[in-house]
């Protein structure tokens, strides 16, 4: 069975082509089931890589049945992923200006915009954080009056974060995360550690950083649209209307990205960013020793 696949940089900064969150979609992912999907994630060995497993073709173009995989757990929503499918989507359906993507979350309308597509997040739910600030600046290695504590939340626009507002770029740029602080004081119930550490750098912008844990590792993310949306979330929460921020991340890694925030005057949360393809090709999947012919290399 051939099974193409396509690359794409996702918040990706123009004229840098190792910029951005990389990802992988997989535009013909129907005949695949779930075990198969996560070890092609595991594969691919991105942050995510993301499963059209049906299109609608003919007037209903643009919608689609997504499912998104890191290399080791399916994620309900995630942004980056839902920004590259919708370029992947609309390619397929004709290069449409609109598409809907259906995942576990729920239903993502996803539009193209002059710098590239935009997403509009579910509403998002917050809760209390019970943690001190103390323990949260344990867990993420800054001094504990960097944290501020008041606005620390957990938020879910489709998959819960802890959000943790930081004082300052510095100390966002200084964090170095602990993985039993993150396993105590940042894990939402059924799922691995994930925190959101933020920072004002302007009116308008903000730098951002997102860590996560694998076993006993703390991972740390390029570019997190899911968060992104947390941070529009919370913001809205506050009564933030006609808001718009840019939000860089990656750097930290070598991946610098830029995010486009915005909440509009509804106090709705619109997440945006660049999407350049990188490439594409075709998988072969049915069986170890095979080759696009289908013909063992050792038989070649």
């Amino acid at each position: 069975m051939d099974l193409p696949f396509r690359l794409l940089n996702v918040f990706a900064i123009e004229d840098d082509p190792f910029s951005g969150n990389p990802l992988c979609v997989f535009p013909e992912a129907a005949g695949l089931d779930e075990p198969a999907m996560q070890a092609w994630a595991r594969q691919f060995n991105l942050s995510e890589s993301a499963f059209v497993t049906s299109a609608v073709t003919g007037e209903a173009a643009g919608e689609a049945q997504v499912r998104i995989f890191t290399p080791g757990h399916e994620m309900p929503f995630a942004g980056h992923p839902t920004l590259g499918t919708a370029e992947v989507v609309a390619d397929m359906a004709g290069d449409v200006d609109e598409v809907h993507l259906s995942m576990p979350a729920g239903r993502i309308p996803v539009v193209r915009t002059a710098d590239g597509w935009r997403l509009t997040a579910r509403p998002a739910t917050l809760r209390e954080v019970g943690s001190s600030a103390a323990d949260l600046a344990l867990a993420l290695g800054v001094q504990e009056a960097s944290v501020v504590r008041q606005d620390a939340s957990w938020v879910d626009a489709g998959v819960e974060q802890l959000v943790v507002h930081i004082d300052s770029a510095e100390a966002v740029r200084a964090c170095a995360p602990v993985a039993s602080g993150m396993a105590a004081h940042m894990t939402s119930p059924g799922r691995p550690p994930h925190v959101y550490a933020w920072a004002w750098t302007g009116p308008g912008s903000v730098e951002a950083r997102l860590f996560y844990t694998e076993g006993q590792s703390v991972l740390e993310d390029p570019a997190t649209g899911s968060a992104c949306a947390n941070l529009g979330g919370w913001l809205a929460a506050q009564g933030r209307r006609d808001v718009s921020v840019e939000v860089s991340q990656g750097a930290a890694v070598g991946r610098p990205s830029r995010l486009l925030l915005d909440v509009d005057a509804h106090g709705r949360v619109h997440v945006g960013g660049r999407v350049d393809a990188v490439g594409q090709g075709v998988a072969v999947h049915g069986g170890p020793g095979r080759s696009r012919s289908g013909l063992s290399e050792k038989g070649r």
